[in-house]
C-alpha cells in the first residue's frame, strides 16, 4: 500500500489511550484479586485484548460498558478455572511471559500458544527460573519457544534469588507475582533498570513490594481489588505523534494525560540531547505513576550516540527515534540494543533494511547500527519512490507512516499496516488526522 501524503504541518492537543504495559498488569492483578475492579482508559490494543481473552477463558468475568471508558473485572482469586481450549497470546510477549508464571501455579494442565511471530521469541528467560521454582513446563526447543505446556503444580518452591542476565520487566513481573503461590520469598534483581510498573501497581492491590540489602526485590501479600484504576496515556504510542511535532513544518504537538514514568522517558531525553524542542511537565500521580503532558515543536537536530543505561528506557522507541535521526546532522549511533533482535521482528535488521531502501548507508552491528543523517533538508532529498517493509511489526509500520507524512517522495509498504498497527495503537491513523493542518 502507499503511505498517503497527508501534509507536513501538525498542530494540536491530543490524549492517547491507556498505556499498554500498565493495562496488561492491571487486568491480570484485577483477575487474580478478590473483588471487582473498574478500570478506566484501558488500552484498546490487540495485545491487551489477548490478555483479557485468556483471563476470560480462565473464568474471570470482564464486562466492557458500551459507550463508557471503563471495564469491570470480577476477580477470580489466585486459582482460576480449567480452560476449555488452548490459550492464545497472539503477538503479545507480555501476555505469554506473565501467564507462564500464572499457569505454572494453577492446579490443572494448560497449553499457551501465539502467532508465528511470538512463536519465534525467546521464552527460556522466564521458563528456566520457573522450572527452578518447581514448575513443570514443556515446549518447543526445550521450552524456549511457544507453544508451551504447563502441568500446574498449585504452588512454587520459594526461597530463591534470581539475578537476570538482561533487564526484562516481563520476566521480573512473572517472578514477582510468583510470590503469590509461594510460602517463601522469590526475589529478583536486574543488571540495570527496566520498567517498574509492576512495583508501582502491586501496592495499589494491597501487595507490599520489598527490597533486601543486596538489592533483590520481592513482594508479600495477596492481591485485593482497589475498586477502581485509571490507566495513564501510553507514552510509547505518543512518541509517534511527538515525532510529527518534531519533524513537521511549523508544527507543535501536545500530548496530555500521558504516562511520564522515569523508566519510560528515554525517548524524550534522547530527543532533547539531539537539540529537539521537546518538554514535559509532571502534573499529578495516578495509579502510582507520574502523569502529565509533553509538547514537541519543529526542531533542528544533531545526531548523537546512544548506548548503556538509556537503551532499556527507550527500547520500544528506538525505531521511531532512528527515523527521526534521518533528519539530523552528523552520525547517529545505537549500541547495547541487542534486545531489539528478539522483539516482534529483528528490529535492528528491519531498521537497517529500510534505511538502505531509502538510499542511506548504514553500518549494522550485532547490538545496533550507525548512519549519517541527511540533515534538515532530508524531506527534499527523499523525493523519489521508496519501497519499505514493516516486517509485520507495529512500531516499524508506524515509523514508516510518520516518515511518509513529512518527505516529498512517495513511500510504498509491503503490507496492510493498519492491521499491523492494531497490535498496539488502533487509533493511530485517526489521531494523526486530528493533528493534521490542512493548508
Amino acid at each position: 500500500m502507499q503511505i498517503p501524503n497527508l501534509g507536513k504541518t501538525f498542530r494540536g492537543k491530543i490524549r492517547v489511550k491507556g498505556d499498554k504495559s500498565i493495562s496488561h498488569r492491571v487486568l491480570i492483578l484485577s483477575g487474580l484479586s478478590e473483588g471487582i475492579t473498574k478500570i478506566y482508559n484501558l488500552s484498546s490494543a490487540d495485545d491487551v485484548k489477548r490478555t483479557a481473552n485468556i483471563l476470560s477463558e480462565l473464568g474471570v468475568k470482564i464486562k466492557e460498558k458500551d459507550g463508557q471508558n471503563y471495564v469491570n473485572v470480577e476477580g477470580k482469586g489466585l486459582y482460576l478455572n480449567f480452560p476449555q481450549s488452548v490459550l492464545y497470546a497472539g503477538n503479545s510477549g507480555t501476555t505469554a511471559r506473565i501467564f507462564s508464571a500464572i499457569l505454572s501455579a494453577q492446579k490443572f494442565p494448560s497449553v499457551l500458544d501465539g502467532d508465528e511471530s511470538l512463536r519465534k521469541r525467546p521464552m527460556k528467560r522466564v521458563v528456566e527460573p520457573l522450572r527452578k521454582l518447581g514448575a513443570k513446563i514443556w515446549g518447543k526447543n526445550n521450552g524456549d519457544n511457544l507453544p508451551l505446556i504447563f502441568d500446574g503444580a498449585g504452588k512454587f518452591r520459594g526461597g530463591k534469588n534470581f539475578l537476570l542476565s538482561v533487564p526484562s520487566a516481563q520476566v521480573k513481573t512473572a517472578l514477582l507475582i510468583a510470590n503469590f503461590w509461594s510460602d517463601e520469598p522469590i526475589k529478583v534483581k536486574e543488571p540495570s533498570s527496566s520498567r517498574d510498573h509492576t512495583e508501582r501497581i502491586l501496592p495499589i492491590f494491597s501487595v507490599d513490594v520489598k527490597k533486601d540489602e543486596d538489592g533483590f526485590i520481592f513482594c508479600e501479600g495477596k492481591p485485593i481489588s482497589p475498586g477502581f484504576f485509571n490507566v495513564p496515556g501510553d507514552i510509547s504510542s505518543a512518541s509517534f505523534l511527538l515525532a510529527l511535532g518534531i519533524l513537521g513544518k511549523n508544527s507543535e504537538v501536545e500530548v496530555y494525560d500521558v504516562l511520564l514514568n522515569p523508566t519510560r522517558i528515554g525517548f524524550i531525553q534522547a530527543l532533547k540531547s539531539m537539540g529537539g524542542d521537546i518538554e514535559f511537565w509532571v502534573e499529578r500521580e495516578e495509579g502510582g505513576e507520574p502523569v502529565g503532558k509533553v509538547v514537541a515543536k519543529s526542531s533542528f537536530l544533531k545526531a548523537q550516540e546512544f548506548k548503556g543505561e538509556i537503551i532499556p528506557l527507550m527500547i520500544d522507541e528506538i525505531p521511531i527515534l532512528s527515523f527521526i535521526a534521518i533528519f539530523s546532522e552528523g552520525v547517529f549511533c545505537v549500541r547495547d540494543a541487542k534486545e531489539l533482535r528478539v522483539k516482534e521482528t529483528d528490529r535492528i535488521h528491519a531498521i537497517c533494511h529500510n534505511l538502505r531502501a531509502l538510499g542511506i548507508d548504514v553500518e549494522e552491528y550485532e547490538d545496533g547500527f550507525s548512519f549519517e543523517g541527511l540533515g534538515k533538508d532530508a524531506e527534499k532529498k527523499l523525493k523519489n519512490d521508496y519501497y519499505l517493509k514493516s516486517f509485520g511489526d507495529h512500531r516499524i509500520a508506524m515509523s514508516i507512516f510518520v516518515l511518509g507524512c513529512v518527505i516529498e517522495g512517495r513511500i510504498f509498504v509491503d503490507d496492510d499496516i493498519k492491521s499491523v498497527v492494531s497490535v498496539s495503537y488502533p487509533e493511530f491513523f485517526s489521531d494523526v488526522q486530528k493533528l493534521l493542518v490542512k493548508l
